[in-house]
């Protein structure tokens, strides 16, 4: 091997930026990286970004990312992960996300390879498990109602829960209806 094969071996071997395998298995990191390569036009990308919300992700740091692509977007600012880097390095102590960690983040999601045409496929995974989420977390607020509430309370806190879940529904069809 010559010199030049032995060093990039060595960079290889020690490339803190490499993307984490279970990436290419998290629908919310495949989400962000398609819209950060989806054209500035791209009717799917601005129908996702309207219908999602930062809450529909598990991970904190994900919702903040896509919050930050949703304005940005909505606003004609490009969202590459370098400009995505440059606006959160630009809010200092107030970012949401810490700059080191948005680095790593971005730049992960970035390389995955996601394709902008299946941002709607990934958006209905994000959206799924989020409602798949929000019912979990239903069950578990009527379990501890069924045994702390007022018993004459009790139907009208089921039909508020109800609605939240089929309001999160209808937010799921209305993706799937309107690509």
């Amino acid at each position: 091997m010559s010199e030049i094969d032995d060093q990039l071996q060595d960079n290889a071997a020690t490339d803190q930026w490499e993307t984490p395998l279970d990436l290419f298995l998290d629908p919310e990191a495949m989400l962000l990286g398609a819209l950060m390569w989806a054209p500035d036009d791209y009717d799917a990308a601005t129908r996702v970004c309207e219908v999602l919300t930062p809450n529909d992700f598990y991970n904190v740091s994900y919702g903040e990312i896509f919050s930050l692509i949703a304005t940005r977007r909505d606003a004609g600012h490009p969202v590459d992960a370098a400009s995505l880097q440059s606006a959160f390095h630009a809010l200092g102590d107030t970012s949401p996300v810490p700059l080191s960690t948005a680095r790593s983040m971005l730049l992960s999601i970035a390389t995955l390879g996601a394709a902008p045409e299946r941002l709607t496929a990934y958006a209905d995974q994000v959206l799924g498990t989020s409602y798949r989420r929000q019912f979990q977390q239903m069950a578990g607020k009527l379990a501890h109602a069924a045994e702390t509430a007022p018993e004459d309370q009790l139907f009208s806190i089921m039909v508020e829960h109800g609605k939240a879940q089929r309001r999160a529904w209808n937010r799921r069809q209305a993706l799937k209806t309107h690509p």
